[in-house]
């Protein structure tokens, strides 16, 4: 999580009473207000955009093995920023090799860069920069693996900004999940009990304990939201699946002990999610993992818990 500086952070004179900043009165790049974002294409630009054509740079040999897991990596990943990618593709490529072959998939259309910025402090802060699947890329990930989900490029029009942000930022925590080896599994949007009427977490995460596994139902707190109402709902529709089923089935996932997951940006937040909701109240277990301590302690020190009116910070050992 990019954090600004006192000297950075645009004035939060006019700002709603919603928003919240660190406990050093900083404000998450990533969960900024005043955040905008759009596509930025490269001066030589042919995008593919039919299946014959993205196939006949496979045909041709213009992608080898390396490109393919790439495209993957971010097909999986659905946005990333671009360090998140070089941290994802360590094992294989030196950053320096991922950021070119990123520079060069934009050509084709096999990937979209995005500009981020803060409205009125463009040129203060420039974050690494989120990609996207485009076009071709999304068609060349579907046609060899078409059983997985992959977002479509054309849906980013109407996921904007605010898709961009909550996919980089759950990419955060989901990289240094990766990077410490403990999770065995991740799925975005998965079903709940088997039934897709039901409201799904954005991601779940299967994690290895010195206890045995446990599924990490996980979703992001964003303060353009209502995420107290966000919240409110979905939580109460997984209590009725508890209720039921005596935990929270996760298709596709083995029945291991289920704790809910709520990611925010700053522990402000977390404390008026559990102020409005009372999450000791449900019958499951609630964690959050507070993006800020993330950054500053390392995923170990992040996470609190519920305690009565208050928030207890853990330690947890994976």
């Amino acid at each position: 999580m990019e954090v600004l500086t006192q000297a950075q952070s645009p004035s939060l004179d006019g700002l709603e009473e919603s928003h919240f900043t660190t406990k050093q009165g900083e404000v998450p790049f990533w969960d900024h207000p005043f955040l905008k974002g759009s596509k930025m294409l490269p001066q030589k630009y042919y995008p593919y955009t039919t299946l014959e054509g993205v196939l006949d740079l496979y045909r041709r040999r213009r992608l080898d093995e390396s490109d393919f897991i790439l495209l993957k990596v971010l097909g999986d990943a659905v946005c990333a920023n671009e360090d998140q990618l070089r941290r994802y593709m360590a094992g294989i490529m030196n950053r320096s090799e991922t950021s070119k072959r990123l520079d060069r998939y934009r050509t084709s259309g096999l990937v979209e860069r995005w500009k981020v910025r803060i409205r009125g402090q463009e040129e203060t802060y420039k974050p690494p920069a989120p990609f996207t699947l485009g076009v071709a890329g999304y068609k060349l990930l579907k046609h060899f693996y078409s059983d997985n989900f992959f977002m479509n490029a054309d849906r980013w029009d109407s996921h904007g900004i605010g898709g961009i942000k909550r996919y980089v930022a759950m990419n955060e925590l989901r990289c240094q999940m990766i990077e410490q080896k403990m999770i065995t599994k991740w799925k975005w949007n998965a079903i709940i009990a088997d039934n897709r009427s039901i409201k799904f977490p954005m991601g779940v995460a299967e994690v290895k304990t010195p206890q045995g596994k446990v599924n990490f139902l996980i979703d992001r707190a964003q303060m353009n939201q209502n995420f107290i109402g966000y919240f409110r709902e979905k939580l109460d529709t997984w209590k009725w699946v508890y209720e039921k089923y005596g935990s929270i089935p996760v298709s596709e996932f083995a029945d291991n002990m289920s704790f809910v997951v709520i990611f925010t940006s700053t522990l402000s937040v977390a404390e008026k999610i559990h102020k409005e909701l009372m999450l000791d109240t449900y019958p499951f277990t609630t964690w959050f993992c507070v993006e800020e301590d993330l950054v500053q302690d390392g995923l170990n020190n992040a996470f609190y818990v519920p305690n009565k009116e208050k928030l207890k910070r853990i330690k947890v050992n994976f």
